[in-house]
């Protein structure tokens, strides 16, 4: 990874605080700053995605705080969730037919955009520093 060096004017009350948990994490000043820096930058998109997915990812950013919750908390259609569960069922009796098999694939894929769509989302609002919701209670929206 290429390092770049920057130089930064911060209140003297940051330079302490950041200071502090440096101490406190026997870790060095640099460090807790880039780690710092990190947690509050968007994440980045991976370069493995299809170019469509890196574009609609990317394009999320310019998102506001509302549209971006409402993907967070965004759900599988559930007629294509009792779609694909038959679908399933079929493929492990080996009774699938190749048109049921690109219906498993396709709905797949939706599902997996969708979880990846969600999973940015809340990342870009952590960014933002807006308080995400604990697993407990995530779980409990599935339910």
């Amino acid at each position: 990874m290429t390092v770049q060096t920057i130089t930064l004017n911060v209140p003297e009350t940051l330079y302490k605080q950041l200071e502090a948990q440096a101490r406190a994490a026997a870790r060095s000043l640099e460090e807790v700053a880039t780690q710092t820096l990190a947690r509050n930058l968007p994440p980045p998109v991976e370069d493995d995605l299809s170019p469509a997915m890196r574009a609609e990812l990317n394009a999320m950013k310019r998102l506001s705080d509302e549209s971006l919750w409402q993907i967070a908390e965004s759900t599988v259609n559930p007629d294509k969730v009792a779609l694909y569960d038959v679908l399933l069922e079929r493929l492990h009796a080996d009774a699938l037919t190749p048109e049921g098999q690109e219906w498993l694939d396709r709905l797949r894929e939706e599902a997996d955009a969708l979880m990846l769509r969600k999973a940015h989302a809340y990342a870009l609002l952590q960014s933002r520093g807006r308080k995400l919701p604990s697993l407990e209670a995530l779980h409990a929206q599935t339910r």
